[in-house]
């Protein structure tokens, strides 16, 4: 498939600019050196080596001295993954809207929802937060001059967390609900001690969602609150930019692909601690039989599964897929498997070498791929009304998808192996709106969350720069 570059609209980037971007994960720091030049950005050399947990500049100094040892590049860019993604907390009303909307937003921005909560919180869902450990609490509900009790009362509820968690750091809230209620919610949370961050409504009608100032707002807080004892606030001084949330720097990447390509895509970025899915483009036409329910989906979406993971949430991987692990696993195989599962929790940084280990890897990785594609694709639920057979549609049709891109260190490191689609039974209640049949392509020098820094300034050039380092035959 050959793209069309008739499109392509000229940029006015500097010439001759060598651009290092370093991205720190959960399990390793990798980073890229780039030659920008006019319309073109090429790829030069590229360094890895174990993420330093204790204090993250160690690993980015080792890397940048690898590609960069006299600091001599124009620019530097990096991005962190922060502990696997922020875990947020979504609060809001009604589940298909206000909450789909907050998920959405925090999502966009880079995080990983650790819970979402309904309607009226309660005394025990304060407990659950303080289990949880939420990063921020996304407080949404109401369209703007709608409902008012249900926000108030969460607010209310919401004060009383400090109480409970005295010796701990509150989370930060972004609010982003009903826009009447702004004022009085963030003075009412602030009194009880909160670091709140007002954003624009994320449903401000019932029909229109808008993340984006939610999205802004979250990043805020990563930027100003959870860099600081991590050595990112050192490595932000010394090149005087700030970092941006991996995931974040892959979505724009995505959305700086998606002007680019002609073909709509899925991006399977699987890590140590998480597996994330973008989606950009993707739905067919819907049939006189299927009847749509809840929010429109965005063209650009992405969903994070913070226990599908090869590394740390290898354990949380392995026990979401009993049914999978029947069909890949000889019965002799299952206590070796658990014992491979256990290694690689307690050593992430551990590369399996012997021909089992590299089978057991593979198992893993599929079993997070095809989980992490169904719970991004929508879905058809079979209903019979007096016409007949008729299916209630959710979420985003991916059926027609032709092409698959795999990214992360398995999946850009593992020449030979293909992710299958998720096995999908058409006579089953519940159909998963999956791809179907599509071209599997691999970001095989692992690449994209570093061109995703280099998106934010100069996309089109990130963007086929991009597609001209992924493997595999356009057809």
């Amino acid at each position: 498939m050959e793209q069309d570059t008739s499109l392509i609209k000229k940029s006015s980037a500097p010439k001759g600019k060598r651009l290092l971007s370093i991205d720190i994960g959960s399990t390793y720091t990798k980073g890229a050196v780039f030659r920008l030049s006019g319309e073109s950005l090429e790829f030069l050399n590229r360094a890895v080596c174990p993420t330093t947990v204790a204090h993250l500049k160690n690993g980015f100094d080792a890397v940048r001295y690898r590609l960069d040892p006299n600091k001599t590049a124009d620019r530097v860019y990096f991005s962190s993954s922060a502990k696997g993604g922020l875990a947020i907390s979504a609060i809001g009303l009604v589940p298909d809207l206000t909450l789909k909307a907050a998920r959405s937003a925090a999502l966009s921005a880079g995080g990983k929802v650790v819970s979402v909560h309904a309607y009226k919180l309660t005394i025990t869902h304060l407990e659950e937060l303080t289990a949880q450990k939420p990063d921020i609490l996304l407080l949404a509900g109401g369209t703007d001059g709608g409902n008012e009790s249900y926000v108030r009362h969460n607010a209310e509820i919401l004060c009383r967390l400090p109480s409970l968690t005295p010796d701990l750091p509150l989370p930060a809230v972004v609010y982003a609900g009903n826009s009447v209620l702004k004022d009085e919610i963030c003075a009412m949370l602030g009194g009880a001690c909160f670091d709140v961050y007002p954003a624009q409504n994320i449903l401000p009608q019932i029909d229109q969602m808008t993340p984006d100032g939610a999205r802004e707002k979250i990043r805020d807080v990563f930027l100003r609150s959870i860099v600081h004892g991590k050595g990112l606030d050192a490595i932000q001084a010394e090149i005087g930019a700030a970092p941006l949330p991996t995931p974040l720097a892959v979505l724009k990447l995505v959305e700086a692909m998606r002007a680019e390509a002609p073909w709509d895509f899925l991006l399977i970025d699987m890590g140590g601690a998480t597996t994330d899915v973008y989606s950009a483009g993707g739905g067919v036409e819907a049939e006189s039989r299927v009847i749509m329910r809840g929010l429109p989906e965005p063209e650009i979406k992405r969903t994070v599964e913070g226990d599908l993971g090869m590394r740390v949430s290898a354990a949380a991987a392995a026990n979401s897929a009993d049914d999978a692990l029947s069909r890949l696993l000889k019965d002799d195989e299952r206590e070796a498997f658990a014992t491979f599962i256990a290694r690689l929790t307690a050593a992430p940084d551990y590369l399996p070498a012997a021909p089992v280990e590299i089978r057991f890897d593979g198992i893993l990785a599929s079993i997070c791929i095809q989980n992490a594609m169904q719970r991004h694709a929508g879905t058809w639920r079979r209903v019979f009304t007096a016409m007949g057979e008729t299916f209630v549609q959710q979420g985003k049709d991916l059926r027609g998808i032709p092409v698959v891109i795999g990214s992360g260190g398995f999946l850009s490191a593992m020449e030979g192996f293909v992710p299958g689609p998720p096995q999908n039974n058409p006579h089953r209640e519940i159909i998963s709106l999956t791809p179907e049949r599509y071209n599997y392509h691999r970001d095989y020098n692992y690449l994209f969350p570093l061109l995703g820094s280099i998106a934010a300034e100069f996309p089109r050039q990130a963007a086929l720069c991009a597609m001209a380092n992924i493997s595999g035959i356009w057809v």
